[in-house]
């Protein structure tokens, strides 16, 4: 079995974005699945040009000679994959936007209409793996991720891609580097970690993560005013030292 993450966080190996997916892959790797993790911002991914070659012209095809096709390859082949984002103006990374939009050779030009009455193009392809989604939010409380939750509500509605597991974590920062807080807080990140691990091997073993494990992900890390605190004089201690320098 194979579980792989695509990674949309500018910063790459040292977001937060990666040590929450490093900790779901370890979990996947203990049950047995095969992992691996891709950084966009590592690809040589081009813009789609919205010129529709791959529904007409090369069915199925993108015509941009990039990174984009091994990719696509290895989101085809992958049992279940995961999509991982800070939150960027409210929704996801630039990054992540323009490597799901390089999907359009997946889908058909035809159009269909789903039970609710949304719709969607045909997929093109017949199987597609289940999937997962991460993101994290530098600030507090439980409204950074209303625009994600949308899109991945109508991401469902499309209805290719089963999707067993959304992790939202806000105080994300907290997660840099947990040593510097107090015992409180250093055992909830630790309980945050040990349940994102859980989900991995749930997702393998069984093919789903149990709602007690997605309660013990979404455990409150911090209170909104402590963390506010805490992330303003971080911020007003890296300005004070740019100016000494």
């Amino acid at each position: 079995m194979q579980v792989t993450v695509f990674n949309g966080s500018p910063r790459g190996p040292k977001s937060n974005s990666h040590l929450i997916a490093k900790a779901l892959l370890e979990g996947a790797r203990q049950a047995g699945a095969q992992t691996e993790e891709v950084f966009l911002i590592q690809q040589n991914i081009k813009h789609c040009r919205g010129c529709f070659s791959c529904w007409g012209n090369t069915p199925g095809i993108c015509i941009i000679k990039d990174d984009m096709a091994a990719l696509m390859d290895l989101y085809l082949e992958s049992d279940y994959v995961g999509m991982a984002t800070p939150v960027y103006g409210m929704l996801m990374t630039g990054l992540l936007k323009n490597f799901t939009d390089r999907f359009l050779p997946l889908a058909t030009p035809h159009i269909r209409k789903n039970e609710d009455g949304s719709f969607y193009h045909q997929g093109r392809v017949k199987h597609f793996p289940r999937q997962f989604f991460v993101a994290n939010s530098g600030f507090p409380g439980a409204h950074n991720f209303d625009l994600l939750k949308a899109y991945y509500e109508m991401a469902k509605k499309a209805g290719e891609s089963p999707i067993v597991l959304e992790v939202y974590r806000n105080c994300g920062e907290a997660l840099q580097d947990p040593r510097g807080y107090d015992g409180p807080i250093r055992e909830k990140i630790d309980q945050f970690y040990h349940a994102l691990k859980k989900a991995g091997s749930e997702m393998v073993a069984k093919g789903r993560v149990s709602e007690d494990t997605v309660k013990e992900i979404h455990i409150e890390l911090m209170d909104d005013e402590a963390y506010m605190a805490e992330a303003n004089r971080y911020w007003d201690g890296q300005i004070q030292e740019t100016k000494d320098q």
